[in-house]
């Protein structure tokens, strides 16, 4: 399972982030590549607590249901709402929003996943080894969605 505490995981992620390009359309979706550039650096702030999210109820909060969706199903495209608080960051100069987002990825990947995580908007409190993976398959599903 990909994880970003993996390094060769979170090294091709970062190669296929320097691919992508800025006006290249979407497969799918409704945002652009430099929306998505900082909708993925916000889900890393979430996840680090530099961005504070609330835990809404429902059924994800469940440990099951949370499992299977972490680490079996595949991300499905355009069917999930984004959570406002992945949305906090407007896009700036691309550069920049890529460098941060470069930044945040290796800030992630090299914390301990032993460590105390901060809670996610849908899934509620979340270990850190769920982040990891959950992280990557939500950064593979936004690359994918712009050729990258």
């Amino acid at each position: 399972m990909n994880s970003l505490f993996d390094n060769e995981a979170r090294s091709s992620v970062h190669h296929r982030i320097d691919s992508l390009i800025r006006d290249r359309p979407a497969l799918w979706g409704r945002m652009d590549a430099h929306r998505m550039v900082c909708h993925l650096a916000d889900q890393l702030r979430i996840a680090l607590g530099d961005i504070k999210a609330e835990s809404r109820p429902g059924l994800l909060r469940f440990r099951p249901l949370r499992q299977i969706l972490v680490y079996w199903l595949p991300w499905p495209k355009g069917k999930i709402p984004t959570a406002p608080e992945m949305l906090t960051t407007a896009p700036s100069a691309w550069d920049h929003d890529v460098n941060a987002l470069h930044m945040l990825i290796d800030r992630f990947g090299t914390r301990n996943p032993s460590a105390a995580w901060a809670v996610h908007p849908a899934f509620g409190p979340l270990f850190g080894r769920e982040w990891g993976v959950l992280c990557w398959k939500h950064l593979d599903h936004h690359l994918r969605q712009f050729g990258a």
